[in-house]
Protein backbone atom coordinates (compact mmCIF):
# COMPACT_ATOMS: atom_id res chain seq x y z
CA UNK A 1 0.00 0.00 0.00
CA UNK A 2 1.27 3.20 -1.07
CA UNK A 3 0.05 6.16 0.86
CA UNK A 4 -0.20 9.92 -0.33
CA UNK A 5 -0.71 12.88 2.17
CA UNK A 6 -2.35 15.81 0.94
CA UNK A 7 -4.09 19.37 2.21
CA UNK A 8 -3.96 23.26 1.76
CA UNK A 9 -1.80 25.16 4.07
CA UNK A 10 -2.41 24.27 7.66
CA UNK A 11 -4.31 21.24 7.18
CA UNK A 12 -1.93 19.70 9.51
CA UNK A 13 -0.22 17.25 6.27
CA UNK A 14 3.15 17.83 8.63
CA UNK A 15 1.95 17.48 11.79
CA UNK A 16 0.30 14.34 10.65
CA UNK A 17 3.19 12.97 9.55
CA UNK A 18 5.30 13.64 12.41
CA UNK A 19 2.49 11.80 14.69
CA UNK A 20 2.86 8.74 12.57
CA UNK A 21 6.30 8.76 13.16
CA UNK A 22 5.85 9.30 16.94
CA UNK A 23 3.10 6.36 17.65
CA UNK A 24 4.28 3.95 15.09
CA UNK A 25 7.85 3.68 16.88
CA UNK A 26 9.75 0.26 17.92
CA UNK A 27 8.55 0.70 21.27
CA UNK A 28 5.24 1.99 20.81
CA UNK A 29 1.91 -0.10 18.69
CA UNK A 30 2.69 -3.77 19.54
CA UNK A 31 6.26 -3.78 17.90
CA UNK A 32 5.14 -1.95 14.58
CA UNK A 33 7.95 0.42 13.22
CA UNK A 34 7.90 3.45 10.80
CA UNK A 35 11.77 3.17 8.71
CA UNK A 36 12.74 5.80 6.95
CA UNK A 37 13.62 4.76 3.83
CA UNK A 38 16.15 8.07 2.57
CA UNK A 39 17.88 10.58 4.52
CA UNK A 40 15.38 13.27 4.08
CA UNK A 41 12.92 11.40 6.14
CA UNK A 42 14.67 10.61 8.81
CA UNK A 43 16.22 14.27 9.13
CA UNK A 44 12.18 15.21 8.99
CA UNK A 45 11.05 12.51 11.47
CA UNK A 46 14.14 13.42 13.98
CA UNK A 47 13.58 17.18 13.66
CA UNK A 48 9.86 17.40 13.98
CA UNK A 49 9.46 14.80 16.80
CA UNK A 50 11.99 16.63 18.66
CA UNK A 51 10.37 20.35 18.35
CA UNK A 52 6.98 18.72 19.23
CA UNK A 53 8.17 16.54 21.93
CA UNK A 54 11.01 18.47 23.39
CA UNK A 55 10.10 21.80 22.75
CA UNK A 56 6.56 21.67 22.56
CA UNK A 57 6.41 23.75 19.02
CA UNK A 58 4.36 23.39 15.98
CA UNK A 59 6.59 22.79 12.68
CA UNK A 60 7.01 25.72 10.52
CA UNK A 61 5.30 26.82 7.49
CA UNK A 62 6.33 24.34 4.22
CA UNK A 63 8.43 26.62 1.57
CA UNK A 64 5.92 26.75 -0.85
CA UNK A 65 8.85 26.46 -3.76
CA UNK A 66 9.92 23.54 -1.97
CA UNK A 67 9.14 19.73 -2.20
CA UNK A 68 10.87 17.19 -0.22
CA UNK A 69 9.77 13.43 -0.65
CA UNK A 70 9.61 11.08 1.72
CA UNK A 71 9.59 7.60 2.00
CA UNK A 72 8.57 5.36 4.90
CA UNK A 73 8.16 1.33 5.36
CA UNK A 74 6.10 0.06 7.85
CA UNK A 75 7.34 -3.37 9.37
CA UNK A 76 6.45 -5.79 11.92
CA UNK A 77 8.82 -8.64 12.08
CA UNK A 78 11.05 -7.37 9.36
CA UNK A 79 7.83 -7.69 6.97
CA UNK A 80 6.97 -4.63 5.27
CA UNK A 81 3.17 -3.91 6.29
CA UNK A 82 2.69 -0.77 4.05
CA UNK A 83 4.85 2.08 2.00
CA UNK A 84 3.92 5.09 3.75
CA UNK A 85 5.33 8.09 1.01
CA UNK A 86 4.89 12.15 1.60
CA UNK A 87 5.56 15.26 -0.23
CA UNK A 88 6.14 17.94 1.53
CA UNK A 89 4.78 20.39 -0.42
CA UNK A 90 3.41 24.17 0.58
CA UNK A 91 -0.49 24.77 0.29
CA UNK A 92 0.04 27.22 -2.17
CA UNK A 93 1.48 24.37 -4.74
CA UNK A 94 -1.94 22.28 -3.57
CA UNK A 95 -4.01 25.29 -4.86
CA UNK A 96 -2.44 25.61 -8.22
CA UNK A 97 -2.83 22.43 -9.55
CA UNK A 98 -6.51 21.95 -8.22
CA UNK A 99 -8.01 25.13 -8.82
CA UNK A 100 -8.68 24.33 -11.92
CA UNK A 101 -6.76 27.50 -13.60
CA UNK A 102 -3.96 25.71 -14.97
CA UNK A 103 -5.21 23.74 -17.84
CA UNK A 104 -2.79 22.04 -20.21
CA UNK A 105 0.05 24.20 -19.92
CA UNK A 106 3.53 24.03 -18.16
CA UNK A 107 3.46 23.63 -14.99
CA UNK A 108 6.16 23.97 -12.24
CA UNK A 109 8.35 21.68 -11.38
CA UNK A 110 6.87 21.47 -7.73
CA UNK A 111 3.18 20.86 -9.49
CA UNK A 112 4.55 18.33 -11.60
CA UNK A 113 5.71 16.49 -8.57
CA UNK A 114 2.85 16.56 -6.92
CA UNK A 115 0.85 15.15 -9.85
CA UNK A 116 3.66 12.20 -10.10
CA UNK A 117 3.24 11.30 -6.36
CA UNK A 118 -0.18 11.04 -6.65
CA UNK A 119 -0.59 9.36 -9.40
CA UNK A 120 1.37 6.40 -8.01
CA UNK A 121 -0.82 6.34 -4.76
CA UNK A 122 -2.82 3.19 -3.74
CA UNK A 123 -4.62 5.29 -1.16
CA UNK A 124 -5.44 8.99 -0.50
CA UNK A 125 -5.68 10.77 2.82
CA UNK A 126 -7.06 14.19 2.37
CA UNK A 127 -6.84 16.60 5.56
CA UNK A 128 -9.10 19.29 5.91
CA UNK A 129 -8.77 21.71 8.67
CA UNK A 130 -11.93 21.83 11.44
CA UNK A 131 -10.78 25.54 11.85
CA UNK A 132 -11.69 26.48 8.21
CA UNK A 133 -14.77 24.37 8.15
CA UNK A 134 -16.34 26.61 11.33
CA UNK A 135 -15.25 29.49 10.17
CA UNK A 136 -18.30 32.25 9.68
CA UNK A 137 -17.86 34.00 6.17
CA UNK A 138 -19.28 37.44 7.86
CA UNK A 139 -16.75 37.44 10.48
CA UNK A 140 -13.56 37.13 8.01
CA UNK A 141 -12.14 39.67 5.66
CA UNK A 142 -12.87 39.51 2.04
CA UNK A 143 -9.16 37.77 1.36
CA UNK A 144 -10.06 34.69 3.77
CA UNK A 145 -13.47 34.64 2.74
CA UNK A 146 -11.91 34.22 -0.70
CA UNK A 147 -9.20 31.81 0.32
CA UNK A 148 -11.62 29.36 2.38
CA UNK A 149 -13.87 29.24 -1.03
CA UNK A 150 -10.80 28.64 -2.78
CA UNK A 151 -9.55 25.38 -0.36
CA UNK A 152 -13.27 24.04 -0.77
CA UNK A 153 -12.96 24.08 -4.34
CA UNK A 154 -9.52 22.77 -4.27
CA UNK A 155 -10.63 19.88 -2.34
CA UNK A 156 -13.21 19.10 -4.82
CA UNK A 157 -10.65 19.40 -7.45
CA UNK A 158 -8.64 16.90 -5.65
CA UNK A 159 -11.47 14.17 -5.55
CA UNK A 160 -12.21 14.53 -9.03
CA UNK A 161 -8.89 14.00 -9.98
CA UNK A 162 -8.40 10.86 -7.57
CA UNK A 163 -11.65 9.44 -8.94
CA UNK A 164 -10.52 9.71 -12.77
CA UNK A 165 -6.95 9.03 -12.32
CA UNK A 166 -7.06 6.62 -9.54
CA UNK A 167 -9.58 4.45 -9.88
CA UNK A 168 -10.52 1.99 -6.94
CA UNK A 169 -7.92 4.03 -4.98
CA UNK A 170 -9.12 4.31 -1.03
CA UNK A 171 -9.66 7.52 -0.36
CA UNK A 172 -10.04 8.66 3.19
CA UNK A 173 -11.31 12.54 4.27
CA UNK A 174 -9.73 13.17 7.97
CA UNK A 175 -10.69 16.35 9.87
CA UNK A 176 -7.89 17.62 11.61
CA UNK A 177 -7.63 19.54 14.87
CA UNK A 178 -10.12 17.77 16.28
CA UNK A 179 -8.71 17.84 20.11
CA UNK A 180 -9.72 21.07 20.07
CA UNK A 181 -12.91 20.71 18.73
CA UNK A 182 -14.66 17.87 20.35
CA UNK A 183 -17.78 20.12 21.79
CA UNK A 184 -18.67 20.72 17.94
CA UNK A 185 -17.85 17.28 16.62
CA UNK A 186 -20.05 16.37 19.51
CA UNK A 187 -23.16 18.77 18.70
CA UNK A 188 -22.74 18.18 14.83
CA UNK A 189 -22.79 14.69 15.54
CA UNK A 190 -20.12 13.29 14.24
CA UNK A 191 -16.88 13.89 11.62
CA UNK A 192 -19.85 12.90 8.28
CA UNK A 193 -22.62 15.26 9.34
CA UNK A 194 -20.09 18.42 10.48
CA UNK A 195 -18.02 17.96 6.99
CA UNK A 196 -21.66 17.73 5.32
CA UNK A 197 -23.34 20.77 7.17
CA UNK A 198 -20.60 23.17 5.84
CA UNK A 199 -19.14 22.00 2.89
CA UNK A 200 -22.49 20.63 1.71
CA UNK A 201 -21.52 20.96 -2.32
CA UNK A 202 -18.28 18.79 -1.77
CA UNK A 203 -20.29 16.21 0.75
CA UNK A 204 -22.87 15.70 -2.19
CA UNK A 205 -20.28 14.44 -4.94
CA UNK A 206 -18.52 12.86 -1.95
CA UNK A 207 -20.92 11.01 0.01
CA UNK A 208 -19.21 7.22 -0.60
CA UNK A 209 -15.98 8.60 0.85
CA UNK A 210 -15.70 7.94 4.59
CA UNK A 211 -14.99 11.28 6.97
CA UNK A 212 -12.64 11.11 10.18
CA UNK A 213 -11.40 12.69 12.74
CA UNK A 214 -7.63 13.29 13.33
CA UNK A 215 -6.46 13.97 16.94
CA UNK A 216 -2.54 14.02 15.97
CA UNK A 217 -1.83 15.39 18.89
CA UNK A 218 -3.85 14.71 22.00
CA UNK A 219 -3.94 17.94 23.90
CA UNK A 220 -2.64 21.38 23.57
CA UNK A 221 -1.50 23.75 26.29
CA UNK A 222 -3.13 27.31 26.81
CA UNK A 223 -0.74 28.99 24.08
CA UNK A 224 -2.35 26.80 21.73
CA UNK A 225 1.31 24.02 21.82
CA UNK A 226 1.56 20.93 22.42
CA UNK A 227 0.87 19.65 25.77
CA UNK A 228 2.80 17.84 28.17
CA UNK A 229 2.95 13.84 27.91
CA UNK A 230 0.64 14.38 24.74
CA UNK A 231 -0.25 10.71 22.41
CA UNK A 232 -0.83 10.39 19.02
CA UNK A 233 -3.58 7.72 18.95
CA UNK A 234 -5.24 10.07 17.45
CA UNK A 235 -4.23 9.20 13.51
CA UNK A 236 -5.25 5.69 14.12
CA UNK A 237 -9.28 6.18 13.29
CA UNK A 238 -7.58 7.24 9.78
CA UNK A 239 -5.58 4.18 9.20
CA UNK A 240 -8.30 1.42 10.53
CA UNK A 241 -10.42 3.14 7.34
CA UNK A 242 -7.61 2.55 5.10
CA UNK A 243 -6.77 -1.03 6.37
CA UNK A 244 -10.54 -1.75 5.89
CA UNK A 245 -10.32 -0.61 2.11
CA UNK A 246 -7.11 -2.52 1.74
CA UNK A 247 -7.39 -5.30 2.99
CA UNK A 248 -11.22 -5.68 4.21
CA UNK A 249 -13.19 -5.96 7.46
CA UNK A 250 -11.54 -8.26 10.14
CA UNK A 251 -14.85 -10.34 10.63
CA UNK A 252 -15.47 -11.20 6.59
CA UNK A 253 -12.09 -11.67 6.59
CA UNK A 254 -11.71 -14.68 9.59
CA UNK A 255 -15.62 -16.28 8.23
CA UNK A 256 -13.58 -16.59 4.48
CA UNK A 257 -10.52 -18.96 6.55
CA UNK A 258 -13.06 -20.69 8.44
CA UNK A 259 -14.50 -21.70 4.81
CA UNK A 260 -11.37 -22.03 3.46
CA UNK A 261 -10.73 -24.56 5.91
CA UNK A 262 -13.91 -26.81 5.00
CA UNK A 263 -13.79 -26.61 1.72
CA UNK A 264 -13.16 -29.68 -0.37
CA UNK A 265 -10.20 -28.99 -2.22
CA UNK A 266 -6.94 -30.31 -2.35
CA UNK A 267 -4.52 -29.14 0.87
CA UNK A 268 -2.11 -27.20 -1.48
CA UNK A 269 -5.07 -24.58 -2.61
CA UNK A 270 -6.33 -24.64 0.74
CA UNK A 271 -2.60 -23.61 2.11
CA UNK A 272 -2.37 -20.45 -0.61
CA UNK A 273 -5.86 -19.27 -0.40
CA UNK A 274 -5.54 -19.37 3.45
CA UNK A 275 -2.16 -17.61 3.46
CA UNK A 276 -3.10 -15.27 1.37
CA UNK A 277 -6.59 -14.40 3.61
CA UNK A 278 -4.04 -14.68 6.92
CA UNK A 279 -1.66 -12.42 5.40
CA UNK A 280 -4.56 -9.81 4.50
CA UNK A 281 -6.13 -9.90 8.43
CA UNK A 282 -2.00 -9.23 9.60
CA UNK A 283 -1.60 -6.37 7.83
CA UNK A 284 -5.21 -4.89 8.56
CA UNK A 285 -4.22 -6.07 12.37
CA UNK A 286 -0.73 -3.80 11.94
CA UNK A 287 -2.24 -0.75 10.57
CA UNK A 288 -5.42 -0.52 12.67
CA UNK A 289 -3.78 -1.84 16.06
CA UNK A 290 -6.32 -4.20 16.95
CA UNK A 291 -5.88 -7.23 19.18
CA UNK A 292 -6.07 -10.22 16.83
CA UNK A 293 -2.88 -11.86 18.04
CA UNK A 294 -4.24 -14.90 19.28
CA UNK A 295 -6.42 -15.18 16.47
CA UNK A 296 -3.32 -14.86 13.84
CA UNK A 297 -1.12 -17.41 16.12
CA UNK A 298 -3.73 -19.99 15.94
CA UNK A 299 -4.23 -19.90 11.98
CA UNK A 300 -0.26 -19.28 11.38
CA UNK A 301 0.05 -23.12 13.23
CA UNK A 302 -3.14 -24.25 11.14
CA UNK A 303 -1.21 -22.82 7.72
CA UNK A 304 2.22 -24.87 8.72
CA UNK A 305 0.00 -28.03 9.17
CA UNK A 306 -1.87 -27.20 5.96
CA UNK A 307 1.87 -26.78 4.05
CA UNK A 308 2.85 -29.85 5.54
CA UNK A 309 0.54 -32.12 4.38
CA UNK A 310 0.37 -30.65 1.06
CA UNK A 311 4.26 -31.52 0.76
CA UNK A 312 3.08 -34.78 1.57
CA UNK A 313 0.39 -35.27 -1.02
CA UNK A 314 2.70 -33.30 -3.69
CA UNK A 315 4.96 -37.03 -4.75
CA UNK A 316 1.62 -39.14 -4.91
CA UNK A 317 -0.07 -35.99 -7.57
CA UNK A 318 3.18 -36.57 -9.39
CA UNK A 319 3.29 -40.68 -9.50
CA UNK A 320 -0.20 -40.17 -11.02
CA UNK A 321 0.62 -37.26 -13.09
CA UNK A 322 4.05 -39.63 -14.77
CA UNK A 323 1.15 -42.63 -15.28
CA UNK A 324 -1.11 -40.25 -16.96
CA UNK A 325 -1.15 -41.20 -20.39
CA UNK A 326 -0.14 -38.23 -22.57
CA UNK A 327 -2.87 -36.33 -24.74
CA UNK A 328 -1.79 -34.48 -28.13
CA UNK A 329 -2.59 -31.24 -28.57
CA UNK A 330 -4.79 -29.97 -31.34
CA UNK A 331 -2.24 -29.00 -33.77
CA UNK A 332 0.02 -32.62 -33.48
CA UNK A 333 -3.88 -34.24 -33.54
CA UNK A 334 -4.04 -32.34 -36.63
CA UNK A 335 -0.77 -33.14 -38.73
CA UNK A 336 -1.52 -36.33 -37.50
CA UNK A 337 -4.73 -36.96 -39.57
CA UNK A 338 -3.44 -35.33 -42.55
CA UNK A 339 -0.39 -37.79 -42.54
CA UNK A 340 -2.80 -40.76 -41.62
CA UNK A 341 -5.32 -39.60 -44.84
CA UNK A 342 -2.34 -39.32 -47.66
CA UNK A 343 -0.50 -42.55 -46.15
CA UNK A 344 -4.40 -44.17 -47.27
CA UNK A 345 -4.38 -42.55 -50.35
CA UNK A 346 -1.03 -43.75 -51.20
CA UNK A 347 -1.77 -47.06 -50.04
CA UNK A 348 -4.97 -47.27 -52.46
CA UNK A 349 -2.96 -45.21 -55.10
CA UNK A 350 -0.15 -48.26 -55.20
CA UNK A 351 -3.54 -51.04 -55.57
CA UNK A 352 -4.82 -49.53 -58.53
CA UNK A 353 -2.88 -48.44 -60.10
CA UNK A 354 -3.32 -51.48 -62.97
CA UNK A 355 -6.87 -50.23 -63.56
CA UNK A 356 -6.06 -47.44 -66.22
CA UNK A 357 -5.28 -48.36 -69.67
CA UNK A 358 -2.45 -47.79 -71.44
CA UNK A 359 -1.79 -44.63 -74.03
CA UNK A 360 -4.01 -46.19 -77.06
CA UNK A 361 -2.07 -46.54 -80.33
CA UNK A 362 -3.18 -44.61 -83.47
CA UNK A 363 -6.02 -46.08 -85.12
CA UNK A 364 -7.63 -45.44 -89.21
CA UNK A 365 -10.75 -43.53 -88.30
CA UNK A 366 -12.72 -46.23 -89.54
CA UNK A 367 -11.64 -48.88 -86.66
CA UNK A 368 -14.04 -48.59 -84.57
CA UNK A 369 -15.35 -52.43 -83.33
CA UNK A 370 -15.27 -53.07 -79.70
CA UNK A 371 -13.93 -56.75 -80.28
CA UNK A 372 -10.87 -55.44 -81.38
CA UNK A 373 -10.04 -53.44 -78.30
CA UNK A 374 -7.53 -55.23 -75.92
CA UNK A 375 -8.50 -56.12 -72.86
CA UNK A 376 -6.17 -54.36 -70.33
CA UNK A 377 -4.78 -57.00 -67.63
CA UNK A 378 -5.62 -56.01 -64.07
CA UNK A 379 -2.42 -56.05 -61.47
CA UNK A 380 -3.47 -58.91 -58.84
CA UNK A 381 -5.20 -58.09 -56.11
CA UNK A 382 -7.70 -59.05 -52.84
CA UNK A 383 -10.73 -56.90 -54.07
CA UNK A 384 -13.60 -58.42 -56.10
CA UNK A 385 -13.50 -57.24 -60.07
CA UNK A 386 -16.78 -55.80 -59.02
CA UNK A 387 -14.75 -52.93 -57.09
CA UNK A 388 -12.75 -51.71 -60.08
CA UNK A 389 -13.99 -48.56 -61.22
CA UNK A 390 -14.39 -48.17 -65.16
CA UNK A 391 -12.06 -45.81 -66.53
CA UNK A 392 -12.68 -41.94 -66.74
CA UNK A 393 -11.94 -40.32 -69.45
CA UNK A 394 -11.02 -36.87 -69.27
CA UNK A 395 -12.71 -33.86 -71.69
CA UNK A 396 -10.57 -32.77 -74.46
CA UNK A 397 -10.82 -30.24 -77.46
CA UNK A 398 -10.69 -33.29 -80.43
CA UNK A 399 -13.44 -34.35 -82.29
CA UNK A 400 -15.71 -37.00 -80.78
CA UNK A 401 -14.66 -39.16 -83.59
CA UNK A 402 -10.64 -38.61 -83.25
CA UNK A 403 -10.95 -40.61 -79.59
CA UNK A 404 -10.46 -44.30 -80.36
CA UNK A 405 -11.61 -45.38 -76.54
CA UNK A 406 -14.76 -47.38 -76.14
CA UNK A 407 -17.56 -45.18 -74.58
CA UNK A 408 -19.27 -46.81 -71.75
CA UNK A 409 -22.58 -45.41 -70.79
CA UNK A 410 -23.34 -44.09 -67.72
CA UNK A 411 -25.28 -47.16 -65.33
CA UNK A 412 -25.91 -48.11 -61.47
CA UNK A 413 -25.33 -51.93 -62.14
CA UNK A 414 -22.42 -53.52 -61.18
CA UNK A 415 -19.42 -53.33 -63.94
CA UNK A 416 -19.61 -57.17 -64.46
CA UNK A 417 -23.12 -55.92 -66.72
CA UNK A 418 -20.62 -54.10 -68.37
CA UNK A 419 -19.85 -56.32 -71.64
CA UNK A 420 -16.50 -56.74 -72.66
CA UNK A 421 -14.74 -59.73 -74.47
CA UNK A 422 -15.11 -63.21 -72.74
CA UNK A 423 -11.10 -65.16 -73.00
CA UNK A 424 -12.40 -68.59 -72.06
CA UNK A 425 -10.06 -70.67 -70.22
CA UNK A 426 -6.99 -72.17 -71.58
CA UNK A 427 -3.63 -73.74 -70.88
CA UNK A 428 -2.35 -72.23 -73.42
CA UNK A 429 0.64 -69.65 -73.20
CA UNK A 430 -1.03 -65.75 -73.68
CA UNK A 431 0.79 -65.73 -76.98
CA UNK A 432 -1.89 -67.62 -78.65
CA UNK A 433 -4.46 -64.46 -77.91
CA UNK A 434 -5.27 -62.85 -81.52
CA UNK A 435 -4.08 -59.18 -81.39
CA UNK A 436 -5.53 -56.70 -83.31
CA UNK A 437 -3.49 -56.38 -86.37
CA UNK A 438 -3.01 -52.48 -86.97
CA UNK A 439 -1.36 -51.29 -89.97
CA UNK A 440 1.48 -49.02 -89.85
CA UNK A 441 1.40 -45.76 -90.20
CA UNK A 442 3.54 -42.34 -89.25
CA UNK A 443 0.81 -40.53 -86.90
CA UNK A 444 2.08 -39.70 -83.95
CA UNK A 445 0.60 -41.67 -80.94
CA UNK A 446 0.18 -37.30 -79.76
CA UNK A 447 -2.59 -37.94 -82.15
CA UNK A 448 -4.90 -39.58 -79.25
CA UNK A 449 -5.46 -37.40 -76.01
CA UNK A 450 -6.19 -39.74 -72.84
CA UNK A 451 -5.55 -38.64 -69.49
CA UNK A 452 -4.83 -41.26 -67.11
CA UNK A 453 -6.62 -40.56 -64.12
CA UNK A 454 -6.41 -42.07 -60.82
CA UNK A 455 -8.91 -41.50 -57.83
CA UNK A 456 -7.87 -42.50 -54.51
CA UNK A 457 -9.88 -44.53 -52.73
CA UNK A 458 -10.60 -43.46 -48.87
CA UNK A 459 -11.78 -45.04 -45.80
CA UNK A 460 -15.68 -46.38 -46.62
CA UNK A 461 -17.40 -42.84 -44.95
CA UNK A 462 -20.49 -40.63 -45.52
CA UNK A 463 -18.99 -37.47 -45.74
CA UNK A 464 -16.89 -36.90 -48.56
CA UNK A 465 -13.42 -36.09 -47.61
CA UNK A 466 -13.13 -32.56 -48.45
CA UNK A 467 -16.16 -31.66 -45.45
CA UNK A 468 -13.92 -33.72 -42.75
CA UNK A 469 -12.65 -30.96 -40.81
CA UNK A 470 -9.52 -31.30 -38.52
CA UNK A 471 -10.10 -30.82 -34.89
CA UNK A 472 -10.15 -27.30 -34.43
CA UNK A 473 -8.19 -26.05 -30.93
CA UNK A 474 -10.32 -24.71 -28.35
CA UNK A 475 -9.81 -21.61 -26.90
CA UNK A 476 -10.78 -20.41 -23.31
CA UNK A 477 -13.09 -17.65 -23.59
CA UNK A 478 -11.92 -14.59 -22.58
CA UNK A 479 -13.77 -12.52 -19.51
CA UNK A 480 -16.65 -10.61 -20.46
CA UNK A 481 -16.56 -6.87 -19.63
CA UNK A 482 -19.17 -6.33 -16.38
CA UNK A 483 -19.48 -3.39 -14.16
CA UNK A 484 -17.42 -3.74 -10.98
CA UNK A 485 -17.97 -1.31 -7.88
CA UNK A 486 -15.52 -0.64 -4.99
CA UNK A 487 -15.95 0.29 -1.63
CA UNK A 488 -16.99 3.87 -2.36
CA UNK A 489 -20.23 2.89 -4.27
CA UNK A 490 -17.99 3.92 -7.76
CA UNK A 491 -19.06 1.91 -10.83
CA UNK A 492 -16.59 1.18 -13.33
CA UNK A 493 -17.13 -1.32 -16.55
CA UNK A 494 -13.99 -3.52 -17.24
CA UNK A 495 -13.00 -6.93 -17.35
CA UNK A 496 -10.21 -8.79 -15.50
CA UNK A 497 -7.12 -9.94 -16.91
CA UNK A 498 -4.87 -11.80 -14.10
CA UNK A 499 -4.25 -11.69 -10.22
CA UNK A 500 -1.03 -11.39 -8.61
CA UNK A 501 0.85 -13.73 -6.83
CA UNK A 502 -0.04 -12.19 -3.43
CA UNK A 503 -3.72 -12.71 -4.41
CA UNK A 504 -4.56 -9.02 -3.24
CA UNK A 505 -4.08 -7.30 -6.72
CA UNK A 506 -5.48 -7.55 -10.27
CA UNK A 507 -5.68 -6.28 -12.90
CA UNK A 508 -8.34 -5.14 -15.05
CA UNK A 509 -9.36 -3.53 -18.55
CA UNK A 510 -11.43 -1.27 -19.34
CA UNK A 511 -12.87 -1.36 -22.91
CA UNK A 512 -10.88 1.70 -24.31
CA UNK A 513 -7.80 -0.74 -23.61
CA UNK A 514 -6.51 0.87 -20.36
CA UNK A 515 -5.20 -1.40 -17.68
CA UNK A 516 -6.01 -0.51 -14.54
CA UNK A 517 -3.98 -2.22 -11.41
CA UNK A 518 -6.46 -2.59 -8.08
CA UNK A 519 -6.42 -3.67 -4.42
CA UNK A 520 -9.33 -7.20 -5.56
CA UNK A 521 -10.13 -6.01 -1.05
CA UNK A 522 -11.41 -2.76 -2.85
CA UNK A 523 -14.14 -4.22 -4.81
CA UNK A 524 -17.76 -5.22 -3.38
CA UNK A 525 -17.76 -9.39 -2.72
CA UNK A 526 -19.80 -10.12 -5.53
CA UNK A 527 -16.57 -8.90 -7.53
CA UNK A 528 -14.73 -11.10 -5.32
CA UNK A 529 -17.00 -14.28 -5.79
CA UNK A 530 -16.66 -13.44 -9.46
CA UNK A 531 -12.74 -13.08 -9.69
CA UNK A 532 -12.76 -16.60 -7.59
CA UNK A 533 -15.00 -17.90 -9.69
CA UNK A 534 -12.49 -17.00 -12.66
CA UNK A 535 -9.67 -18.71 -10.79
CA UNK A 536 -11.33 -22.10 -10.54
CA UNK A 537 -11.97 -22.57 -14.08
CA UNK A 538 -8.56 -21.83 -15.33
CA UNK A 539 -7.04 -23.93 -13.04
Amino acid sequence: MRLAVVGCEASGKTVFMAALADYYRPDNANGLCLVPENSATNRFSRALVRQMRSLRQWPSATNPDKTVEMEWSLRSDGDIIANIDMLEFGGETFRAVFRGEGGEKMRKQSEKALLDYLAAADSVVVLVSIKELLRDPGSVSIEEFERDTEAMWVTRGLLDFVREKLPGAGVVIGLTQADRYRGELAAAGGAGKLFASRWPTIASVAHSIPVVEVASVSATDENGNPAEGYTTDGVLPVMRELARQNYGNPSEIKAEMTAILASDVSSASKARKYGAKLAALSRHAALSDEDDRDFIKEAQTKLEELNAQAKAERPKHGKKKKNRPKVARPRTRRAFLLALLLASSIALLSQHIGTALEFLRGQPAELTTLPQIEVPQALPTNEPPAQVEALQVAPTNEPPAQVEAPQVAPTNEPPEQVEAPQIAPTNEPPAQVVEPQVEPTNEPPSQVIITQVVVPQVAPTNIPPAQVAAPQATRPAEPEFRMWTDHNGKKIKARWLATADDGEHITLETPSGKKINAVLRKFSAEDRAYIQSQLDANR
